[in-house]
């Protein structure tokens, strides 16, 4: 059985934790890739050499709508040459957080838009981010996706990061070429949403993640997450959809190689 952690933060937790020992548990725990986002253009340097070091981690790059304020002229320019190493597979994580606010909203709008335009330069996915501005992302996304080649109807354009939406929004974005990132929170009992989403949502349409060190699963919640704890979500969802967690595995592995095109 193999299982993917398509987000998490290992550039993050490198600084307290052996990273040699998180991917060597990982590994253990049937875990197939894991890919490691950018939040602004250190961390994507950074998630690109622990790439190189670990056969199994992959890197996306990007700006994070709290880094916007980062962003600088050329800040493109090195983005789109980053796109060229062969462990680079996504443009993320990006999107817009009206929660927190970090940077203004007229600048995570334009470097948002930026970075979409270099997805599509490059035909890499995008990882979105999204918290308290799902309906401004739903606008820009369902626009950005009638603009693209209809020739490869089955290609998907990017995944929903920690998906903030109801069942109604999940099936919206998804039949518009996008998959959700199931993660953590769908262990804990007051996660409804998630649940019926898990239920009722096609599992073609689902990735697991566990955006580590952040959002632990039950038994763990509360402490730092890691990629070994990937199972613990695919077993809630085998639990809820009723189907056997080698399955619910299968799927949402082969989900991910069809998303990020890296070695079988």
């Amino acid at each position: 059985m193999h299982l993917v952690d398509t987000h998490c933060h290992l550039n993050m937790m490198q600084s307290s934790t052996n990273l040699e020992e998180i991917i060597d548990k990982a590994i253990k725990n049937d875990i197939h890739r894991i890919m490691v986002p950018g939040i602004d253009l250190e961390s994507s340097l950074e998630a690109i050499r622990i790439a190189e070091r670990f056969e199994i981690v992959y890197a996306a790059i990007g700006y994070h709508p709290n880094d916007a304020i980062k962003w600088k002229e050329d800040s493109y320019s090195i983005l789109y040459d980053l796109t060229k190493h062969p462990k680079v597979k996504a443009i993320g994580e990006i999107g817009l957080d009206f929660y927190r606010e970090h940077s203004p909203k007229t600048i995570q709008l334009h470097v948002f838009k930026e970075q979409l335009e270099l997805s599509e330069r490059t035909g890499l996915p995008v990882v979105i981010h999204s918290r308290n501005a799902i309906d401004e992302i739903f606008e820009i996304l369902l626009k950005w996706q009638q603009t693209k080649d209809l020739a490869q109807p089955d290609r998907y354009l990017g995944i929903m990061h920690a998906f903030e939406g109801n069942l109604e929004q999940a099936n919206l974005i998804t039949k518009h070429r996008f998959l959700l990132g199931i993660g953590g929170p769908i262990t804990y009992k007051n996660s409804q949403d998630k649940h019926e989403i898990a239920k009722k949502l096609p599992i073609e349409s689902i990735l697991l993640e566990t955006d580590s060190p952040f959002l632990s699963p039950i038994p763990h919640r509360g402490k730092p997450n890691e990629p070994a704890n990937i199972k613990f979500i695919a077993e809630k969802i085998a639990h809820l959809t009723e189907k056997p967690l080698k399955w619910v595995s299968e799927v949402t592995t082969k989900n991910a190689n069809k998303i990020f095109a890296w070695e079988q």
